[in-house]
């Protein structure tokens, strides 16, 4: 008995172990500092947070994170300007607990506000409290074998000829005459394709930019900035070896009250007013696992906004100085397509023994991506008062509400919450949110039928976000909806792990041919039939005209020419 040498293929793979999810609440009490006036009328209230610190142990997963948030208020008293802020920033932290977990795990989480309460105390303190959901997911990166191949090869094999041509039978030749010898040494592979998503990487980083904007001469300079949010639009990414590009744009809108004309002739009060500019990044990060012709996804968080009043050329404060610090996170993966050994026999006579393993390894069957347009319609409450302007437009949430896999279909539905901050000229609200939702469905179709064992993972993203104030009482929006899905399955896998050949001792009768009318029976397939014949698969199609080798039906008839 002899071995036989495999080749093998190796992988370097993540599959993902579990999915988490959490809740933890931030609650704090602002103070109102000595140079600000008391509150009166809390108008509004927005945050946003972020995961600063990822650490796995055993079993469970610390999360750290930052959240902010900023307060707009009416004053009371005789005060310059109808709406002040405050602003909050804390740390949090969050253990979720994550069975099978370890230090070794590759974890990625995400944060979004899932509520906001505001209690004013007193006219000098407020009460926050943010509810703050976190999820988490937990991947697994472990090496994986696969068989590919053998070192065998085809020595002085005879073509054998088709099997219209043959007779029933062919008689034995005397000893006194030379038969043809058929020294074919082949051994048959049954392969089955598997696609991986290989050499998966998560790189970390951060870009920091700046950017100045001067406001119209026409308008009233700058009096205070309340608040300022930004948001990020990618248009472009290029992965090579070592190095990331990314190229796109952050929008930045600056909500500031003008200032107020003191003189003592002038009723003219301050506004509330919001400019809105963009900042272009074309950054380059060290990604050191990765390649040329990699897929890569980048996911960006806005983790601070710093805003700053400064004068222009002419000395008047019309400039806005803005910084905003936008972290990065960078993932690839190659694909990588093996055809695994799954099964194996010889056609030459001689016995096989095979020795196989079994893996579960995340197989990749589709990506895909689509932007899809949206428009609907934020209308203000009854007891607000009329829209005088819009001073920003931001999304709160999105979220996949339900998907659904049917044959070749991905089916999604979604929210997205958004919130617009609108202006007025009521003393008593000079500022209010409208808060809104909107849904949306669309579909995928894939190349192949999925199957009730595949698993989809859908992103939602904004890639635009615009407005138009459609009169007193409502504001059109209008948007572009970023989807993406990923779909992958884990089947179990039997591969071949050893072959081992025994050689037949009946050398005499080798190379004699004989000719077999067989027809197909419930269960079978070509390579079960051409395993039990010692033929191959590509003979039996070629001899039998077999449009189709994955579909043969029950009595078809098979031509066979097998060695004895």
């Amino acid at each position: 008995m002899s071995e036989v040498n495999l080749k093998t293929e190796r992988f370097d793979i993540c599959r993902t172990v579990a999915m988490k999810f959490g809740r933890t609440v931030v609650d704090d009490t602002l103070i109102v500092p000595d140079i600000k006036p008391d509150i009166k009328k809390i108008l509004d209230v927005s945050a946003r947070s972020y995961i600063t610190d990822i650490t796995p142990g055993q079993d469970k997963i610390h999360i750290e994170g930052t959240a902010k948030a900023t307060v707009l208020y009416l004053p009371d008293g005789d005060v310059i300007g109808n709406t002040k802020a405050l602003i909050m920033s804390r740390e949090f932290s969050y253990t979720i607990d994550a069975k099978g977990t370890t230090a070794d795990d590759q974890v990625t989480a995400e944060s979004e506000i899932g509520s906001v309460d505001s209690t004013l105390i007193n006219s000098r303190k407020v009460n926050i409290r943010l509810g703050i959901n976190i999820g988490a997911k937990i991947c697994r990166c472990e090496p994986l074998e696969l068989p590919t191949g053998t070192d065998e090869i085809v020595i002085e094999c005879e073509p054998k000829p088709p099997a219209m041509d043959l007779i029933p039978f062919t008689p034995r030749q005397s000893d006194n005459e030379s038969a043809p010898t058929n020294t074919c040494s082949k051994i048959e592979l049954k392969k089955v394709p598997i696609r991986l998503a290989d050499k998966q990487f998560i790189s970390d980083g951060s870009m920091i930019l700046r950017e100045q904007h001067e406001i119209s001469s026409k308008l009233p300079q700058i009096g205070e900035i309340l608040n300022a949010t930004a948001t990020v639009e990618p248009e472009e990414m290029v992965t090579s070896s070592g190095n990331t590009r990314l190229k796109g744009i952050v929008k930045v809108n600056v909500l500031y009250e003008d200032a107020a004309d003191t003189s003592s002739d002038s009723n003219k009060k301050s506004l509330l007013r919001n400019a809105e500019f963009t900042i272009p990044y074309n950054e380059q990060f060290d990604t050191p696992n990765s390649m040329d012709d990699m897929e890569c996804d980048a996911e960006y968080t806005v983790r601070e906004i710093y805003t700053e009043i400064r004068d222009n050329l002419d000395g008047e404060p019309r400039m806005i100085g803005a910084e905003v610090v936008v972290g990065v996170s960078i993932s690839g993966y190659m694909i990588s397509e093996p055809q695994a050994v799954t099964d194996a026999y010889s056609t030459d006579g001689s016995t096989l023994t095979l020795e196989f393993s079994e893996t579960a390894p995340e197989q990749l069957i589709d990506t895909k991506t689509a932007q899809i347009s949206h428009k609907f319609t934020a209308k203000r409450k009854a007891t607000d008062a009329e829209i005088l302007g819009v001073c920003g437009v931001t999304i709160e949430k999105t979220s996949v509400d339900d998907l659904k896999i049917k044959d070749n279909t991905v089916y999604i539905k979604g929210t997205i919450n958004a919130k617009v901050l609108c202006s007025s000229n009521d003393e008593n609200q000079p500022l209010y949110a409208i808060d809104c939702k909107t849904e949306f469905e669309h579909s995928f179709d894939c190349d192949q039928e999925l199957g009730n064992k595949v698993a989809c993972d859908a992103k939602i993203f904004i890639n635009h976000l615009g407005y138009t104030i459609s009169g007193s009482d409502s504001v059109d929006l209008r948007m572009i909806i970023g989807i993406s899905i990923k779909l992958v399955k884990n089947d179990r896998i039997k591969t071949v792990t050893a072959i081992d050949r025994e050689e037949s001792e009946d050398t005499e009768q080798r190379g004699m041919q004989c000719y077999i009318i067989y027809f197909v029976q419930s269960g079978d397939t070509l390579w079960n039939i051409a395993k039990r014949y010692h033929t191959t698969v590509d003979e039996l199609v070629k001899n039998n005209n077999i449009a189709d080798r994955d579909k043969i039906n029950v009595g078809q008839k098979i031509k066979i020419m097998s060695l004895t």
